[in-house]
């Protein structure tokens, strides 16, 4: 009988390999780089890329995982290039050459910025897509009849994104693509760039086995597993919400969609593990270390730091163990901390020294590493038990008389100045709609008024009607300024509910932290103290000589 790798194996390799401690998303130096990172995106570039369009697509992404703002002028010419992509795609003959990586990359970015009000363009985009598997099950080249594994991943990661976001994907289409990969695992554990079928049982020998490939194949199955519902038990736990009042357009994923794609497919959860298992024995063996790139030259750094993120959330979430700063991640941040150039990107002439070869553009390569540095599939996968729908995932309770706005249901707007706005919280705000008010605050970007405006809120947010408290709160938290992070723990304190979580969300915005510290909507004094205690203490590593006084 073949023996296979339970999981708890994985979390015992998982564990043991986390011994050194460092950094984490929130670390303020982790922070800083990503910062200069999505600076350089924004600078015009030079140099020749492959698929323009998917450039500015991977930019966009990555951008918009940073600062959710489906408003920034990238992320929106993003946008645009993705619907124009899709119809030039959807209503063309041929299929473009790099259509895997260039159509997943559309799917994935209309899902996050607003997968309702692009349903149809992702819905379009989803049909051309899935129609493009191969016999064999894999995804490739649209001229090569080969199976691609730095391809796969991409399919299989825009599948898992369609359902979750609510879009139908037919059980058969990722059942097939991870078939296709249990069979072209190497013997030896790894996987290969292209694959090669086995004419017989078992495994046979594959050409250009490389550990980045076998990340991205490690993390696909794992992926299919969460597609199919293998660890939901041990994974996070949905919420389910009512679905009353909601538009045609928008559908809920449910648990019950996995029950039937796993009913439907001859896949278990043993024999994905039976596939990754051996890779993480390999692992054990030789392990993947971002410091030993240097001496082994990838002309696909980045690129592979960002597949092994990927396999390393579902990694975790399949285990259902997260930890916030494993080795893995803190080798990767130290490789990237040295490589980083004068101007903020990646790619560039420290990568060059390195004695990595360089084939992608640097603006594409410092989009890899700030999906590492930010640890976008976990972040990914937390978000589907947010509370919003922002990054396509998760909904209000109720949203009868909502609409959509930046990828959210908001209420209804009403017009507004702030500065009027504010006048009226500070008298009170009685008389004045809570719908007019959210649509009203936003924060100027003038430094003066912008500066203004943070005195009277933080002034507000101390005292005062629970309306103006939470207003002031929830405006705060629109400001990626550091010195106002202070003044939102001390609303944690507050003895409004609605206060406390408008602060909470600020600062998760604020630090990007997006889990946060775990203070649930209703917390206990205990949990609310635990978590004052955790922002102060995550606030001191960026600022050691603030002293925490009784802010109020």
């Amino acid at each position: 009988m073949r023996r296979q790798l339970p999981l708890t194996c994985l979390l015992i390799w998982m564990l043991t390999a986390s011994i050194c401690r460092g950094y984490s998303p929130e670390h303020p130096e982790v922070m800083q780089m990503v910062d200069r990172g999505v600076a350089y995106l924004r600078t015009a570039s030079t140099e020749h890329s492959h698929h323009p369009v998917g450039t500015k697509l991977l930019m966009a992404y990555s951008i918009f995982k940073v600062e959710h703002d489906h408003t920034d002028p990238i992320v929106k010419a993003g946008v645009a290039e993705a619907l124009k992509y899709i119809d030039a795609q959807v209503n063309s003959r041929t299929v473009d050459h790099y259509f895997t990586y260039a159509g997943s990359l559309a799917m994935l970015l209309l899902l996050d910025v607003d997968h309702v009000k692009h349903e149809a363009a992702i819905k379009r985009m989803a049909r051309r897509f899935l129609a493009q598997q191969k016999p064999h099950g894999g995804f490739g080249y649209p001229n090569e009849k080969e199976g691609d594994n730095s391809q796969n991943q991409y399919a299989v990661l825009g599948m898992w994104s369609l359902q979750k976001a609510g879009f139908e994907v037919p059980p058969r289409v990722m059942e097939g693509v991870a078939l296709y990969l249990m069979q072209v695992q190497d013997p030896t554990g790894m996987w290969g760039y292209r694959g090669i079928l086995p004419s017989g049982g078992g495994l046979v020998k594959q050409t250009r086995t490389q550990m980045s490939l076998t990340s991205a194949a490690s993390g696909s199955l794992l992926i299919a597993g969460d597609f199919f519902g293998f660890y939901k038990d041990r994974a996070r736990r949905k919420k389910k919400s009512s679905d009353d009042g909601l538009p045609d357009a928008v559908s809920i994923h449910q648990p019950e969609s996995e029950k039937t794609a796993a009913k439907a497919s001859r896949l278990n959860a043993a024999m994905i593990n039976t596939s990754v298992g051996r890779a993480v024995q390999l692992y054990n063996k030789v392990p993947f270390q971002f410091s030993n790139f240097p001496k082994r030259p990838h002309p696909y750094y980045y690129y592979a730091a960002y597949a092994h993120e990927r396999f390393m959330s579902f990694l975790e979430n399949s285990v259902g163990e997260y930890e916030n700063e494993p080795v893995w991640y803190n080798q990767g941040v130290e490789d990237l901390k040295r490589l980083q150039d004068s101007n903020g990107g990646w790619g560039g002439e420290k990568t060059k020294a390195a004695g990595h070869q360089i084939m992608l553009t640097t603006h594409e390569n410092t989009a890899f590493a700030v999906l590492f540095l930010i640890r976008s599939t976990r972040r990914a996968i937390g978000e589907l038990s947010s509370g919003t729908m922002q990054g396509g995932y998760g909904l209000p309770k109720s949203t009868k008389g909502m609409q959509t706005k930046g990828g959210q249901l908001i209420d209804a707007p009403k017009a507004g100045s702030v500065g009027g706005m504010l006048d009226l919280l500070e008298k009170g705000g009685d008389d004045v709609d809570d719908k007019a008010i959210y649509d009203s605050l936003i924060l100027s970007k003038d430094p003066q008024e912008r500066a203004d405006q943070l005195k009277r809120l933080k002034r507000m947010v101390k005292g005062g009607p629970y309306k103006t408290r939470r207003a002031a709160a929830r405006m705060l938290g629109q400001s990626s300024d550091m010195d106002i992070v202070p003044t939102l723990i001390f609303a944690l304190t507050d003895p409004d509910k609605t206060v406390q979580r408008e602060a909470r969300n600020g600062l998760r915005f604020v630090s990007r932290r997006f889990e946060g510290f775990g203070l649930p909507d209703d917390p206990t004094p205990k949990q609310v103290e635990a978590a004052v205690k955790a922002w102060k203490e995550w606030y001191l590593l960026s600022n050691p000589s603030y002293i925490f006084l009784d802010e109020g």
